[in-house]
Formats: structure tokens, sequence, C-alpha cells
């Protein structure tokens, strides 16, 4: 699977839990931010992808879903995608705010926060949080390497580790690995 095949596999499961909820106001596991504070996160990390390759200008904090959350979802995940098969991006360096890598790693990221946050949004709705097994392994994988046993800083976006429940599936290992406790029950 190419690194655009994964993208595509987790927009695509991302994108089927935003169109199908309308519990845009349930609670996540993220304090606080109700569902659709997390999906416009993910729209704004959408929206930032264009300036880490080079090709737009800065993406601003504020609303990115307006009255039709699920369409300009969508819209910005097209957008992120455009950017990242521009030929070329994997080979080149980019500026990230974890430093300058190559271009492909800004595929790796917004994967890894389609995992997250799909596992947040899941939870949050009542769906599955049986998400992309493999790729919530391997990013898993990553977020181990780069956290080890260290302590997460206070009031950061990860809490400390929890434990994941008796046959927790990969996403609920990593969800629970970022410091994530189900308010779904």
């Amino acid at each position: 699977m190419t690194p655009l095949d994964e993208f595509d596999l987790a927009a695509s499961t991302v994108t089927g839990l935003v169109s199908g909820t309308s519990a845009w106001d349930a609670p996540t596991a993220c304090a606080d931010w109700n569902v659709r504070a997390v999906v416009n996160h993910l729209a704004h990390g959408n929206a930032k992808v264009a300036f880490w390759a080079g090709m737009g200008p800065p993406a601003p904090e504020g609303d990115y879903l307006g009255p039709s959350p699920v369409e300009a979802f969508t819209a910005s995940v097209a957008a992120a995608r455009s950017v990242l098969a521009s030929p070329g991006l994997f080979e080149r360096t980019v500026t990230t705010p974890l430093g300058e890598v190559p271009g492909v790693f800004l595929v790796h990221m917004r994967v890894n926060e389609y995992v997250v946050h799909g596992w947040d949004i899941a939870d949050a709705t009542g769906a599955s949080t049986d998400l992309l097994p493999e790729l919530a392994a391997r990013a898993l994988e990553q977020w181990r390497a780069r956290f080890g046993s260290a302590p997460r800083q206070p009031g950061g976006p990860f809490g400390p580790e929890v434990d994941a429940p008796e046959g927790a599936t990969a996403a609920d290992r990593l969800a629970a690995f970022l410091g994530r406790k189900a308010v779904s029950g």
C-alpha cells in the first residue's frame, strides 16, 4: 500500500464517521472538545498541509466547517489530498512543527491524525472503535518510539497512558497510549 493509499483509506474511514453523525455536540475523549471541534481540528490540519508543503499561506485558526460540516470536511480532505499528490512532494524537504522532514511525512501526519481522532469521533458517537487495524498498529509504534516512557507535559495534547481494556483493538490501544479514556462507556 502506498502512502497515498493509506491516506485515502484513513480519510475515507473518517469521512464515513463524519458523514454518519448528527451528534455534533457529543463530548469526546479530547478534553474541552465535542465532535464538531474534533472534526474542525481535522479540517484545520488538512488546511495546514498546503502551508507545510510550501504551497500556500498559513491556515488561520477558526471555524473550518461553517453551516455544512460534512461538506466542508469532505472538501478539506480533497484539498489536502491534492497537495499530497503533488509531483515530487514526497522527495522534497518540508517544514512542519516537528522540524524539517521529507514531504512524505505529511501523509503520515494526516494518517495518524485521522486514526487517533477517528477513534475520538467513533467513541463519542457510539460507532465501532475498531478502526484501521494496520494503520492504528503502525501509528502506535510511531508514537511509542516518539514518546517512549517519558512523562507527558501537563496541559499538552496527550495525557498519561491509561490501561487499554481487555481485548482492545489496535485503535483502542493507540487511544489508551495517548491518554484517552472512552466517553461512550
